[in-house]
């Protein structure tokens, strides 16, 4: 069975929409993780906001763009694409699916960089920190959403994957229960958590050892340090990249129609 692909690019009213949304969300994350005391200074609430809005809305898009259905023919055009042709139409449609959430992200640092008074250059790293995620996320959405067969339900799947990514550093607390020493955990789980980026951008900045979060993971007790945020980011790619091919992989075996 081939692929059949129908591309409908994003209109503005679309792109509108998300940006509204997403401001939104991000303005009552950003609230919250003010009245919780996360961090002194506005300007690292305000990029964790960032980060938490990436990871949930743009695996909601590439999974949105992703539909699913049975087919009993194909037309003679799109039966002979190939491989490679499936590929390719797999990237542009997870590219043309973050289109609307990359322009949030250009505005949103840009208001950061004169409401919060970030520095120029935490700004920067922050804007292709984000970029990056929005593919990465958006590629774990679009696999999730091909194994579960539909959107809201793949969406979930990859809440669930991301959740389990931020979480592992307050799984050490049941599982010091069975080991003697989480400390060769420790630099693994940082390296694969997306906000942990945030930290090493802003220097200085420790937060597991806040108040809200010091008791709650073993971590501050043991010698750590932040990875550089390009390693956290590289490692991203790595399992965005995976999931590409892996969906890539089923698209070549199954019938599938990708809509924008």
């Amino acid at each position: 069975m081939k692929s059949v692909f129908n591309f409908k690019i994003y209109n503005r009213p679309t792109t509108f929409v998300c940006i509204g949304f997403a401001s939104i969300l991000q303005w009552l994350i950003y609230q919250f993780l003010t009245y919780v005391e996360f961090s002194s200074l506005s300007s690292e609430c305000f990029a964790f906001a960032q980060v938490f809005v990436v990871l949930l809305v743009a695996p909601f898009l590439a999974a949105l763009s992703v539909n699913i259905e049975n087919r009993s023919t194909a037309t003679t055009q799109f039966q002979s694409l190939s491989p490679i042709s499936n590929g390719k139409s797999i990237l542009e449609q997870l590219a043309y699916s973050q289109i609307p959430l990359l322009c949030w992200i250009l505005l949103s640092t840009c208001f950061a960089l004169f409401a919060t008074s970030m520095p120029f250059m935490n700004g920067f790293k922050m804007l292709v920190v984000l970029c990056f995620y929005c593919f990465s996320a958006g590629a774990i959405g679009m696999w999730c959403s091909q194994v579960c067969k539909d959107a809201i339900f793949g969406t979930e799947c990859t809440y669930f994957i991301l959740g389990i990514m931020i979480g592992s550093a307050f799984l050490l607390m049941p599982l010091g229960r069975y080991i003697d020493n989480p400390q060769p955990f420790i630099q693994p789980i940082l390296q694969l958590n997306p906000l942990i980026a945030v930290c090493n951008i802003f220097v200085g900045m420790d937060v597991f050892r806040i108040p809200l979060l010091y008791e709650l993971t073993p971590i501050p007790w043991y010698d750590y340090s932040y990875p550089a945020w390009y390693i956290i980011v590289f490692w991203q790619l790595v399992i965005g990249v995976g999931c590409f091919l892996w969906t890539w992989r089923i698209g070549r075996t199954s019938k599938f129609s990708i809509i924008f």
